[in-house]
This record gives C-alpha cells, sequence and structure tokens, in this order.
C-alpha cells in the first residue's frame, strides 16, 4: 500500500468518529445525508532523494470538514476543527508512519445562500516515501 495511502487511512481512523461520514479521499460530490463529512487528502508534495535513492517527503495533508450548520457558522466549525486537531495530535508521528504531522493554516469556504460550510485544516507531513 502507497506511503500516502496509509498516511489518509491512518487520519480517517483517528478522526472518524468526529464526523457522520469520513473519507480517505475527496469525494467528486457530497450528499445531504453525508453531513458532517470530513475528507482527507494529499494536495502536494515534494520529495528529497539521497544517494541510495532513499526518499523523504514533505506533502500537505488536507482535511476539509464540510457541514450544515445551525447559523454558528465558524463556532461550529472551530470546535468540530479543534477535536481533529486534538485527535491527531494525540498518536506520536501516527504510530511512526511519519515523522511529523503539524497543522500550519486552515481557511474557511461558506455558502452565502444557506447554512453550509467548510473547514479545511492544512498539514505538513514528512515522512519516508516508499512509493
Amino acid at each position: 500500500m502507497a506511503t500516502r495511502q496509509q498516511i489518509r487511512l491512518a487520519v480517517k481512523r483517528l478522526i472518524a468518529n468526529r464526523v457522520k461520514t469520513c473519507f480517505d479521499f475527496r469525494p467528486g460530490q457530497l450528499h445531504e445525508t453525508e453531513l458532517p463529512v470530513a475528507s482527507i487528502f494529499f494536495e502536494n508534495g515534494d520529495t528529497d532523494r539521497d544517494y541510495q535513492e532513499q526518499g523523504v517527503t514533505t506533502g500537505r495533508l488536507l482535511i476539509e470538514i464540510n457541514a450544515r450548520t445551525s447559523g454558528a457558522i465558524d463556532i461550529e466549525l472551530d470546535l468540530m476543527g479543534s477535536l481533529i486537531e486534538s485527535d491527531i495530535r494525540s498518536v506520536v508521528n501516527l504510530d511512526g508512519l511519519v515523522h511529523l504531522i503539524q497543522r500550519n493554516g486552515f481557511q474557511y469556504d461558506r455558502d452565502p445562500e444557506s447554512l453550509d460550510a467548510s473547514l479545511t485544516l492544512f498539514f505538513n507531513v514528512i515522512y519516508d516515501d516508499e512509493d
């Protein structure tokens, strides 16, 4: 199994109880019955290889939380985001799967015509690339 896939699955196992639906990929569409939902995916990464062709990758992992809120959009998303981040920090290095996983940013996206919104958490992940 690819290292990136192992990382996504490990994060999914950690946070799945925080939402109704959790994906270890970014689905093409979401259904109302799935909300709140978390999608875990890599956006990009860079691999440095040494003289023995062993690689260390720094990747950007995103956890996108989509929810239908009761109106307090930021408060509700912040609570889910804080719980998810706490879950990830509770397991050092994802039990040895990574050297580092650390949140380095976030972004809100609000639908102006509904109470649907999302919070995306950005993480730097450093791991030995075995792909």
